[in-house]
């Protein structure tokens, strides 16, 4: 494909001003995408990005937007809650997606999305953007290449510190109507992606979810109830048999967006952490091989320069330049299933007191 993607971004609010349209608007300069249009229910949202990025086209209502002459291509960028309607809607008018974490509401929405693309020959992809962090990359192929060995063990943990105060306001993420879950669809999905993108399919979950703070304050006034997780812990096994311990939470006082896994292999094991993009993730810990082993050692180990031009943005990118090349995005609404699939076997075994859940749900 020679000619710019035209895209429209659905949803004007912090996630599409601060990765999608920058995003997109970097690929202007190279001639490889352009923004024609943005949406938003709150016009003046609409209006204010329009403004900021020289958008042309200004939307209340999604459907408006998809018949812009030429639109290629859509962003969502809204609620949880809209993103299987509004993906569906765009797959119908033969436009290119990408779509926000986690997925859907539901497993079972999560795979309408993808049959429904899939049947409809588009392009898909999830804004699942830690895939991109340069460590990431290579702890996947370490993991890959065998140079860890059988992997035995992987500890992963995302701490997020946002909620701690009981005293934070409610948001559509605190409300299971707009959202769907909590901690777990915001952050785990994050470590389930990663967990796929390293080691493979996971095919079992034995997990709880805790709501800390059952109440918050409503921006207007009053209180208003938290039907999400605040946070989840679960334990799974991978279809090579691995174990998993994953823990997300929003209540981590102190953290702003901090990861840290640890996976232990038979001949090897890495250590990758970030506190937020730009600190850590051009380096992990490693301990290969027996003299290592002998002393306990981990040491330092700076990222190749060939995986260091990932970027915060390159979830958006990664999708024009597949558009144009013909190819399939990394990844797609195939693996936003497969995550959305662990995530509700989670919820399942947390309402039913941790019992073990077996993968695939059907």
């Amino acid at each position: 494909m020679s000619k710019r993607v035209k895209i429209g971004v659905i949803g004007a609010g912090t996630i599409a001003t601060l990765r999608h349209i920058p995003s997109y608007k970097s690929c202007e300069s190279a001639g490889a995408a352009e923004v024609v249009a943005v949406c938003d229910p709150i016009e003046e949202s609409a209006r204010k990005a329009a403004r900021e990025f020289a958008v042309p086209n200004v939307f209340r209502d999604y459907q408006d937007l998809l018949k812009v002459p030429g639109l290629d291509a859509v962003s969502i960028c809204t609620p949880n809650v809209y993103h299987e309607p509004i993906s569906l809607a765009a797959v119908e008018a033969g436009c290119h997606v990408l779509c926000e974490k986690p997925l859907a509401m539901s497993y079972a929405g999560a795979r309408r999305m993808h049959e429904a693309a899939r049947a409809a020959g588009v392009k898909t992809s999830v804004n699942f953007r830690y895939r991109w962090i340069p460590a990431a990359g290579f702890v996947r192929d370490l993991i890959r290449g065998g140079e860890l060995g059988e992997i035995y063990h992987v500890f992963i943990n995302y701490f997020n510190g946002g909620l701690y105060d009981p005293t934070t306001p409610i948001r559509w993420r605190e409300v299971r109507a707009q959202a769907g879950s909590g901690a777990l669809g915001d952050l785990a999905s994050h470590l389930v992606d990663l967990c796929r993108f390293w080691i493979g399919e996971i095919a079992s979950v034995s997990g709880h979810l805790r709501t800390f703070v059952e109440e918050r304050p409503l921006p207007a006034g009053g209180v208003g109830k938290v039907d999400v997780d605040d946070a989840t812990s679960f334990v799974a096994r991978f279809d090579g048999g691995a174990q998993g311990v994953f823990n997300a939470t929003r209540c981590a006082i102190g953290r702003g967006n901090h990861q840290r896994a640890e996976i232990y292999g038979t001949r090897g094991a890495v250590i990758y952490e970030i506190e937020k993009w730009d600190r850590g993730g051009d380096q992990v810990q490693l301990c290969l091989g027996s003299s290592q082993a002998r002393f306990g050692s981990f040491a330092p180990v700076a990222v190749p320069p060939a995986y260091l031009a990932g970027t915060p943005n390159h979830p958006m990118i990664e999708f024009v330049e597949a558009i144009r090349a013909d190819r399939e995005p990394d990844p797609t609404f195939y693996d936003g299933m497969r995550c959305q699939e662990v995530l509700e076997a989670v919820e399942i075994s947390s309402r039913e007191g941790g019992v073990t859940v077996q993968l695939p749900l059907s």
